[in-house]
């Protein structure tokens, strides 16, 4: 991290175009400020999450019947996910159409509707407008007039649409068909994947104290795994020389990272009194050992061997998120197999993986907010270019760039060598 001489690493202020302006060193520095501004949170919600992009929701597998249902978050935004009794996967916002209270209160589950428990308006599976208590009023008085047409009123709805059994949902009308915008590399990792039905093994969620684009940056940073988790080493699951690539897609903000099997590796320096903790089959094909799938904003496959999971992010304030897991594998797996994946604990609150990085992004906030978000990261391994797709090897950090050139890009910040370049945008008046 670094404050080059003469600047201040930060936002500047509004250009000509009416946006603000990436700092001059260009996308090698990423300003602090981006992870400690309210209003930079604010914005993200209307134009990342409520913008022209698709957000996890949820698999089909955790739907299989009709009524079946699951909550989740898009940004701020709550979310349900439900399939109606035709089949067809329905979402909508978890805010009644009267007065906005929470209609769906459990996180999943089965119903043949929802009802409202502050009025008791009722709705069908779709969001819709079922019941409205006293519509024509109480024993001749009250009531709605006649104008009244409760089928004019429902809960929000989002468009949805599935991959390989994965749902996403947007609420924008110019987001792009969900194939083109996750890609071909995207779209053939996750075919790939889930190419044999699926088992739900379980949910968890915790809150990092942190901003969320810390640990979406993290994933997919192939700089620091090898030198924060001494354990891959040290196991023989990942050498840091071993083949790896990085695809960019959508403006360069979805990742698609790939670690492959080195069968000549050494063997791990340490010898366990529980080997079976450290041991490794993958059920990814071409001899991927780890892939790591990070479709923005607000979501992360992480393909382990055998061992899946899903994070999903839910930004609760600048410096505050909850990480929300799904952790999956196939139906057809020997149950001894999905014994080891419980015992290879690598995701979740406390495992050896994800406890190393929500400690280190944590950090990393906590100093950033010492300089009141003054400074900049440097990300300039590998050069300063942002153009690659593709990146075949570990030492660089183009990606990274990639990343928040396109982050900027739907933000409306203007790029440090064109301030007149790119859509207009100001942030909210302080």
């Amino acid at each position: 991290m670094t404050e080059p001489a003469g600047s201040t690493g930060g936002i500047d202020a509004l250009s000509n175009s009416g946006g603000p302006v990436w700092p001059a060193e260009g996308w090698s520095r990423v300003p602090f400020e981006l992870f400690c501004d309210p209003h930079i949170h604010e914005l993200e919600d209307e134009r990342l999450f409520r913008g022209p992009h698709w957000s996890y929701l949820g698999l089909e597998v955790e739907l299989p019947e009709a009524g079946d249902y699951t909550t989740c978050y898009v940004g701020a935004t709550p979310v349900v996910l439900v399939r109606d009794e035709g089949g067809a996967l329905r979402g909508f916002v978890n805010r009644c159409a009267h007065r906005g209270a929470e209609v769906v209160r459990k996180p999943r589950g089965n119903a043949r509707g929802f009802t409202c428990i502050y009025h008791n308006w009722s709705y069908d599976r779709a969001g819709r407008v079922t019941g409205v208590p006293w519509e024509k009023g109480r024993a001749g008085v009250g009531g709605y007039d006649a104008s009244f047409d409760k089928s004019e009123h429902r809960m929000q709805p989002l468009r949805v649409a599935s991959w390989a059994g994965v749902v996403f949902g947007t609420f924008s009308d110019d987001a792009l068909p969900l194939e083109d915008y996750l890609g071909p590399a995207i779209r053939e990792r996750l075919s790939a994947v889930f190419a044999r039905p699926m088992m739900l093994t379980g949910y968890q969620r915790h809150t990092i104290r942190a901003n969320w684009k810390l640990l979406y940056e993290n994933s997919r940073d192939f700089y620091h795994a090898p030198q924060l988790h001494k354990f891959f080493g040290a196991f023989g699951i990942v050498q840091p020389d071993q083949q790896a690539r990085a695809e960019m897609w959508h403006e360069g903000t979805h990742c698609l990272l790939t670690i492959y099997q080195d069968p000549g590796a050494p063997r791990p320096r340490i010898r366990l009194e529980e080997p079976r903790v450290a041991a490794f089959r993958t059920a990814l094909p071409d001899n991927i050992a780890i892939s790591i799938v990070g479709i923005f904003p607000n979501c992360l496959f992480t393909l382990i061997g055998s061992a899946f999971s899903i994070r999903q992010f839910r930004p609760k304030a600048p410096d505050r998120f909850e990480v929300h897991y799904t952790y999956f594998t196939y139906a057809d797996d020997p149950a001894c197999l999905r014994e080891h994946l419980f015992q290879n604990n690598q995701f979740g609150p406390a495992g050896y993986v994800a406890m190393e990085d929500a400690e280190v992004v944590e950090k990393l906030q906590a100093r950033i907010a010492l300089g009141n978000g003054k400074g900049a990261s440097l990300v300039a391994m590998d050069g300063t270019d942002t153009t690659p797709d593709r990146i075949d090897h570990m030492v660089s950090e183009a990606n990274l760039r990639a990343m928040w050139k396109g982050y900027a890009r739907f933000m409306g910040f203007a790029p440090p060598d064109d301030p007149t370049a790119g859509p207009v945008a100001g942030r909210p008046e302080r």
